[in-house]
């Protein structure tokens, strides 16, 4: 005879159900943090392998060369087609340009400014790299050693998400260290580092990392004028003024410590900016000050826009509070699919020794 099943005991089902419930919101959970726009984290949907190939292994072809302005005008009667300054620099070693990205724009050609425009202004696409264009920097005040706590409220994937971030920033005078940890329960935390000194290009960075479960770090080799990527990416040249994802914040902290005058609504910032992967000029545009009401409380703030320019750019926005030397009290992030990020100051301190 067979043994016939014995039915499930009501106390072996709930436990059952109750197994499958958290197994099924921690797979929620996992899928969720996939699409977490972070604290200037690839932009979502964005293929990163995709993009490193077609940003840095396009050969440089003969069409091309039409795309890249002249800054010497031949003469009208006699054109002097072989003598460009892009085949001279294909030619020597030490104006070879930084290759081209995928709209076909040369990477050293000098980078072109639009005019100011207190009401903003939208930008052409890339034509990066090259020291001509980027912000100078004639005056910074590094701010105060601080910790900085922020509530952080977004959306991935169309759901929605809280979570916390502390900004740890350490400096001496000489060196500095900033930590960005940004974490939510269950969804585990990401943590950017960036190190460096402080000089006459004010925030000089040595080593940005990035870390969620294993770690991708850029290197700035300034010895050698590169910047070398943990990620096995092609080297880049290091630009005058550079800055990683982490420390352009800082930067932009400082050069409106040190003279806000210098920067009215409509003036537009340029660095190179270092991911964990690859390097890229980034342009802020300063807009008005607004009043924030944040859960530190309401203060006046200057704001600065990083608009997108390509398919799947970042929107990024940033409020700096002059009352608090500077430093940032919101950091919005938009993705080209609309997940948001968006980091509210919620406290302010003096970090431990």
């Amino acid at each position: 005879m067979h043994a016939r099943a014995l039915p499930s005991s009501p106390i072996h089902l709930q436990r059952k159900h109750a197994v499958l419930l958290v197994a099924g919101v921690l797979l929620l959970h996992l899928w969720v943090l996939a699409g977490m726009p972070l604290w200037f984290s690839p932009e979502a949907g964005k293929p990163l392998r995709t993009q490193a190939l077609i940003t840095r292994q396009i050969e440089v072809a003969a069409p091309r060369a039409p795309q890249v302005p002249n800054p010497i005008k031949p003469a009208p009667a006699k054109p002097a087609p072989v003598s460009q300054p892009d085949a001279v620099a294909e030619t020597s070693e030490s104006t070879k340009p930084l290759k081209f990205d995928e709209f076909g724009h040369d990477l050293a050609a000098p980078l072109s400014l639009p005019a100011r425009s207190a009401s903003g202004v939208d930008l052409p696409p890339y034509k990066r790299a090259g020291s001509e264009g980027l912000t100078d920097i004639t005056a910074f005040k590094a701010p105060d050693s601080a910790l900085l706590k922020y509530q952080v409220q977004g959306q991935a994937k169309g759901f929605n998400y809280w979570a916390s971030a502390e900004l740890n920033w350490q400096q001496d005078g000489k060196e500095y260290e900033a930590r960005l940890e940004v974490s939510a329960f269950l969804l585990g935390s990401r943590v950017q580092v960036s190190k460096g000194t402080l000089g006459a290009e004010g925030i000089m960075p040595i080593r940005f990392g990035d870390k969620t479960r294993s770690e991708l770090a850029a290197h700035f080799q300034r010895d050698k004028g590169i910047i070398s990527f943990s990620a096995n990416s092609p080297d880049a040249p290091l630009l005058k003024g550079a800055q990683d994802r982490l420390s352009v914040v800082l930067q932009l902290s400082s050069l409106l410590a040190a003279d806000p005058t210098r920067f009215p609504a409509g003036t537009m910032l340029s660095f190179q900016t270092v991911s964990q992967r690859e390097a890229e000029v980034w342009q802020f545009l300063v807009e008005k000050e607004e009043m924030l009401q944040l859960p530190f409380g309401d203060i006046s703030a200057i704001k600065l826009n990083r608009k997108p320019r390509r398919e799947f750019d970042q929107h990024i926005e940033l409020w700096f509070a002059p009352t608090l030397g500077y430093l940032p009290v919101r950091l919005r992030i938009t993705n080209a699919n609309g997940d948001f990020v968006d980091q509210l100051l919620s406290k302010a301190e003096k970090p431990s020794p």
